[in-house]
């Protein structure tokens, strides 16, 4: 079969007209409220970088979420130096130049000790931008672009206070071909959202799977802001696939699906994280085939993964989706242990700790390699993905097989 390209449609996000109508959305979205500088002067502050509006403000939500709850875990032990942790947030509104500005706005104005964010690759690549230039370590969580770790291993020195506990790019296409190999997966479509690191992941991914004789028979993104799910699912179908692989960590994944299972009720799909983790949303998607999700930790992968999953339902009502929100909490409680073990938030003795340290988090123990990407991957003491099934029951873990 030929592969088909699909269209890219540039992103139009929703923008915020000021912040006292962002304040009033944050503080009704069912966020806990984040402590505020102004009520804890003394308090050592983590400046957050999420997207709380626009197509990816479900994601920036939990993103948030876990966050907070890191920092409240921290405070019931007693803080750091005696002090209590809070954060502080920025809305990243989904877009670069938004993103830039809250990251300096946190730094400048909110004096905060280190940034944890952002979202989009497309935004984090401008806030390590504003790292750099105000010496200051940023922890990347969620995106995964190859960019951003090999800024660092090319030009250390200006951006050596970057560091990112979640998978990069080719870390995420190798569990991916591992997970295909174990599902004897010849033929896949990829599709989903037009933005950054969908885009390169597909070439990424296409490029690694080929060797194992897997093909990729089709691809397309559509528009966050205007999606045109109904070509996209219809082609997908047509190419007959043995899977299709959603590249959508939005909402936007949720009404795909379904109209993809009116196209191809019997077509097994795997969603690459975000949304479809959520149990509440995947309630709703017909299970007439497999729906496979991939987490960076589950409950029942370890005992730190089901203690934090346990904590973020008893403060939310609801599990994680094992995305958006475990690695920004392993992104917290890293930072924390970092400045702890160097006994100072200061940047410059923060920076070797982190280099040579070992961090304990919900997904595992974290080290990072000398461009200060953590170790991902199926290697000796490597940090792995999961990937489980949605089942009547609930999820079930299928890969990698304890």
């Amino acid at each position: 079969m030929t592969k088909t390209s699909g269209s890219l449609f540039r992103h139009h996000p929703f923008l915020i007209g000021s912040v006292a109508l962002f304040l009033y959305l944050f503080s009704s979205a069912l966020l806990p409220a984040p402590c505020l500088a102004a009520s804890l002067p003394d308090a050592l502050k983590i400046g957050v970088l999420a997207p709380l509006s626009g197509p990816y403000a479900a994601g920036g939500t939990s993103f948030v979420q876990a966050a907070t709850l890191a920092v409240e875990q921290v405070n019931s032990d007693g803080g750091v130096f005696g002090q209590p942790v809070t954060i502080v947030v920025g809305d990243t509104q989904g877009r670069v130049d938004v993103a830039k500005s809250e990251a300096l706005r946190l730094v400048s104005r909110e004096k905060v000790s280190a940034l944890v964010g952002a979202y989009l690759s497309e935004e984090t690549m401008g806030v390590m931008e504003v790292a750099a230039a105000q010496r200051i370590v940023l922890v990347v969580p969620v995106a995964s672009t190859a960019e951003i770790t090999d800024k660092v291993r090319r030009e250390y020195t200006r951006y050596r206070y970057v560091f990112r506990v979640g998978y990069s790019i080719p870390q995420w296409a190798e569990m991916i071909a591992e997970f295909l190999s174990d599902r004897k997966i010849h033929r896949y479509a990829f599709v989903g959202a037009g933005i950054r690191w969908n885009l390169e992941l597909g070439e990424t991914l296409e490029r690694i799977v080929a060797p194992r004789g897997i093909t990729q028979v089709y691809t397309a993104y559509y528009s966050p802001g205007n999606p045109a799910f109904d070509t996209v699912a219809v082609a997908a179908a047509t190419c007959s696939p043995d899977i299709v692989i959603l590249a959508d960590p939005g909402r936007n994944s949720v009404s795909f699906l379904k109209r993809l299972r009116e196209a191809a009720p019997a077509l097994p799909v795997l969603s690459i994280g975000g949304a479809l983790g959520d149990a509440r949303l995947a309630a709703s998607i017909p299970l007439s085939a497999p729906i496979y999700v991939q987490a960076a930790a589950w409950r029942g992968v370890s005992l730190a993964a089901t203690a934090y999953v346990e904590r973020y339902e008893h403060r939310y009502g609801a599990p994680p989706v094992g995305y958006s929100d475990t690695l920004p909490y392993d992104a917290v409680t890293v930072l924390v242990a970092a400045w702890r073990k160097a006994g100072s938030a200061a940047t410059e003795a923060v920076v070797p700790v982190l280099e040579h340290g070992t961090f304990a988090g919900a997904a595992g123990a974290y080290r990072f390699d000398a461009a200060h990407q953590a170790l991902w991957g199926t290697g000796p003491g490597a940090l792995h993905g999961t990937f489980v099934r949605w089942e009547r029951g609930g999820a079930r873990i299928v890969f990698p097989s304890r």
